[in-house]
């Protein structure tokens, strides 16, 4: 919960109804309550997820097909016809400024308003894909935003916002309310009607730092960021939003540190020396060196009074799960209890079994708890756990529920931690009093970033993999080696093995330009503005399921998978892939993370240049969990990719043993791939592509276009993509504040104590 006195101080406009927005009203109210979006204040934080270029007006005869473009033209005729299968089209002819006919024009599919909106002789501005003209010479707009040119420019001419939408908003009409709010609105007249909301907003930051760091206010921050007057604008408006975010997260993760040391007391977990060897030598397998790092880091932590707060980070496979059940062992043996929580059914019951067996030789009693335990059962195990008799449950979000109690809740593991919410770990933390937490992830983040943005959390790596793995066989392919790939592909799944392909969309009526956003696919391009040209290779999982299995797999049992299947039904497809009754199963990266499937050697990525190297090498760590040589095969147009050279890029192998060299020789390649072989070498771990992608983006690019759950902390800016000079700009400040005024009493820092307590308050921060 957010501290004694938290107060967030706001204008009583902005905490009024959304409703209150000029052109929003009730309807308006209740679409937009569907995104969160209940005050004003909401509106003007609700920050787009991308942009359009429309601001280089091309006069109308310049226009060139294929190409997103905005033109200034004169409306010629309109009329309505019905195409042969009846559907009622309206056209739109285009005229010179001068008056000249053209053979351009615009056409609306079902519109039958447009006459109502414009009439003849009216000058417009068009902006939208330009294409050429079925069985004509002119050229025609396809899904066009309209204005007239004589009115301000909101949809078209300029550098145009992308918003998050439901179903039933559409987005002009945000765009419109969101203009209004940030703009002002005018009577036909040009009057000020109403005056822009956004001038109520409060700047957190105090003048100084304001002024010391070149940062333009919080009011213009919000105006640029939402309709910039040109590219430069909005980077340093994206900048001001990010240094702000940064900053209060560190002050607020700086703040709770000290107050748990201050204030909390955990149980204190230990274990003898000579106990806890004896457990490491009945493991089945030797730890390496980084985990017995790990383990020695978290034994310390835990043997402390000051409650854990630990990441330990590590490319799948190398061995997190045994640490964290190490730590739950310790638990045990002080009398504690412990819960492990995952972020679906199968990763809990996978997680379930691999601790069942490392528990074998007395180790903890363990139970699990997810939503498909038959209520008996479920009742028993709660009992249990409330009267101490558990040591530990394996769970889902199953675990938050209010009759989840224990008698003395001690640790708290959360596997994957970025799957979850802020609010739902501090609510499985409140199952106890101060329990030590350790949270997993395998998403490859430099260990000085997470220790700077989180001053809270400490952090372990697992840089090291188990002796044994195999490397996973990487290649860049074009998409014309499609025909010779899928035939490969059949050929493994007819030795018995398995395969995912992966694509960036869901639909083929998802926009390609939206990087698959709104369908959970690949992350968005990491540049400024939206470039069209990166939209030629973007196939659809629902579209590449059918087309397979139709055509070169139809002989192969095919399976589909995307973030619109609701959960449950994508446990049973992930459970029939992972029983072998799917060959082949077409995705989005919602397998990202996921159960592992050690039958599963092949990889296909298409349209890899859309996905970010973190993702990239997620996907590729979903295959290569058996004994069987497996392969990640990324399909791209863009030959020339840095980011696809770093994920083929090798280094020596420092620690492989001179019998490598006689193993790889034993190693098949693809039937359509290179021959040959060389000294030890590996591919970049996670941990060096995360470097390498800093290197490759270079700073400035740094903000994300949408948040997707990871280091939900963040609205603004992208975890995986943050400016360094940013970030040092932010933690000098943050140190510099803390340093003077730690509880944030002095009146000039009042704005950063509320932003402060308004991080408590949005994500019950705790």
């Amino acid at each position: 919960m957010a501290p004694k006195g938290a107060m967030v101080r706001r204008h009583s406009l902005l905490s009024g109804p959304v409703s209150t927005v000029r052109g929003v009203g009730p309807d308006g109210q209740k679409l937009l309550e569907r995104i969160g979006i209940r005050t004003v204040e909401d509106l003007l934080w609700h920050l787009p997820r991308g942009y359009v270029d429309y601001s280089k007006i091309v006069p109308l005869r310049s226009l060139r097909a294929g190409q997103e473009q905005t033109t200034i033209a004169v409306v010629g005729r309109i009329g309505t016809r019905r195409t042969a299968r009846g559907q009622l089209i309206t056209e739109m002819e285009l005229r010179d400024e001068d008056g000249t006919p053209t053979r351009h024009s615009v056409v609306f599919f079902g519109n039958q308003f447009v006459k109502q909106r414009f009439m003849e002789g009216q000058r417009v501005r068009i902006s939208g894909k330009v294409r050429p003209k079925f069985r004509d010479l002119g050229l025609t707009f396809d899904k066009p935003k309209i204005e007239p040119a004589d009115r301000e420019a909101v949809h078209t001419g300029r550098i145009v916002p992308v918003y998050r939408l439901t179903e039933g908003l559409k987005e002009g009409h945000l765009r419109r309310w969101l203009h209004t709010a940030v703009e002002g609105a005018r009577d036909r007249s040009g009057k000020v009607a109403t005056s822009p909301l956004v001038d109520h907003v409060p700047d957190p930051l105090p003048t100084e730092i304001r002024e010391r760091r070149q940062l333009p206010t919080i009011v213009e921050a919000l105006k640029q960021v939402h309709f910039p007057d040109d590219p430069m604008a909005l980077f340093r408006a994206r900048r001001r939003l990010g240094f702000d975010e940064l900053l209060t997260l560190q002050l607020a993760t700086a703040q709770r540190r000290a107050r748990w040391a201050a204030e909390a007391r955990a149980i204190e977990l230990t274990v003898a020396d000579r106990e806890l060897e004896a457990w490491t030598r009945e493991l089945p397998f030797a730890l390496t060196s980084a985990q017995r790092r790990a383990l020695g880091q978290i034994r310390a932590d835990l043997a402390r009074a000051v409650p854990m707060s630990r990441l330990l980070e590590g490319d799948v496979g190398s061995g997190k799960t045994v640490v964290a059940a190490l730590a739950m062992r310790i638990a045990m043996r002080s009398g504690a209890q412990s819960a492990f929580m995952a972020p679906t059914e199968l990763l809990a019951d996978q997680h379930f079994d691999t601790l069942s067996a490392l528990f074998e030789r007395g180790g903890p009693t363990l139970e699990k708890l997810t939503a498909s335990v038959p209520r008996g059962e479920r009742e028993r195990t709660l009992d249990r756990a409330r009267r101490g008799e558990l040591d530990a449950v394996v769970g889902t979000h199953a675990l938050l529920e209010e009759d989840v109690e224990f008698k003395r809740f001690a640790l708290a593991v959360i596997d994957e931690q970025h799957r979850f919410g802020v609010g739902q770990r501090s609510t499985l933390r409140e199952k106890g009093l101060y329990p030590h937490v350790l949270l997993t992830t395998a998403t490859p983040i430099p260990q000085t970033l997470w220790q700077t943005l989180n001053r809270d959390l400490d952090v372990s790596i697992l840089d090291e993999m188990p002796a044994g793995r195999q490397e996973i066989k990487t290649e860049v392919r074009t998409p014309d080696s499609l025909p010779r790939l899928w035939p490969w592909v059949k050929m493994r799944v007819g030795r018995g093995e398995q395969a995912f392909v992966v694509c960036p969309r869901i639909d083929p009526s998802d926009d390609p330009t939206d990087g698959g956003r709104g369908s959970e696919g690949a992350r968005p391009p990491r540049t400024l503005l939206f470039d069209p040209r990166e939209a030629e290779f973007a196939p659809s999982a629902v579209a590449m399921e059918e087309d397979l299995r139709r055509g070169p797999l139809k002989d192969v049992r095919v399976g589909l998978v995307h973030g619109r299947v609701p959960q449950k039904e994508r446990d049973v497809v992930m459970t029939r892939f992972r029983d072998r009754e799917i060959d082949v199963l077409v995705a989005t990266t919602v397998v990202e993370v996921g159960i592992d499937i050690p039958n599963a050697t092949v990889m296909v990525v298409l349209g890899a240049e859309r996905f970010g190297l973190a993702q990239l090498h997620q996907l590729r760590g979903r295959v290569g969990r058996g004994a069987t040589q497996s392969f990640c095969v990324l399909v791209s147009p863009q030959k020339d990719s840095d980011r696809l050279a770093a994920m083929t890029e090798t280094v020596p192998d420092e620690r492989a043993s001179r019998g490598s060299e006689r193993a790889s020789r034993g190693s098949e390649r693809a039937s359509w791939g290179s021959e040959g072989a060389g000294p030890p070498h590996r591919l970049l771990n996670g941990f060096e592509l995360a470097k390498r992608d800093l290197q490759i983006r270079g700073p400035g690019q740094f903000l994300g276009q949408e948040q997707s759950g990871f280091a939900d902390q963040l609205r603004v800016v992208d975890i995986m993509d943050i400016d360094p000079k940013l970030l040092d700009d932010a933690s000098a400040e943050a140190d510099r504040v803390i340093g003077a005024d730690p509880d944030l009493e002095r009146a000039e820092h009042r704005g950063l104590r509320d932003a402060v307590d308004e991080l408590w308050r949005r994500y019950a921060y705790a």
